[in-house]
């Protein structure tokens, strides 16, 4: 990430990782993100999550699964956990089928569950009600803690 942040303008330092769709349908810069995922993250790389998070989910509504990187992006921009954050990950959740089935609601309300909500409540977003419904789940902040810390491990995993 360090070669991706901090670069301006935003627009032209991130246009090789946009997405990108190629003559055979498949994404030309996915590995290039793939990279910059792969680079250790720090809390000034916020926007730059944000970025990646929309193009993975931009990506994933052009094909199938949630793939690894899409899910990398959606964690490491949960651990930021800001309420404000929870329509970037709905998009990548419904980038699919499989991803809706795939990409955990925990990210949805990574900020906390009752932050979540209420942020949730207050907007006029079109797909507030939908989130709403989604964030109707039996989930409090003992079981996200456990979700973030089971994730950690997993992203670790070599």
């Amino acid at each position: 990430m360090a070669r991706a942040r901090h670069t301006v303008p935003v627009t032209e330092a991130w246009q090789g990782l946009r997405y990108e769709r190629g003559p055979d349908c498949e994404d030309l810069n996915e590995a290039a993100r793939g990279e910059v995922l792969a680079a250790e993250s720090t809390a000034g790389d916020l926007p730059l999550l944000r970025f990646l998070v929309e193009q993975e989910a931009l990506c994933r509504a052009h094909s199938q699964g949630l793939g690894e990187q899409a899910a990398l992006a959606g964690f490491l921009l949960a651990e930021h956990r800001r309420p404000e954050d929870v329509w970037r990950h709905f998009a990548l959740k419904r980038a699919n089928f499989d991803a809706g089935c795939m990409y955990d609601v925990e990210h949805l309300c990574a900020a906390g569950v009752q932050v979540t909500v209420d942020h949730v409540r207050a907007s006029d977003h079109p797909d507030r009600e939908t989130v709403l419904e989604l964030l109707s789940v039996d989930l409090d902040e003992d079981d996200l803690r456990q979700w973030f810390e089971h994730r950690r491990e997993w992203f670790r995993e070599p």
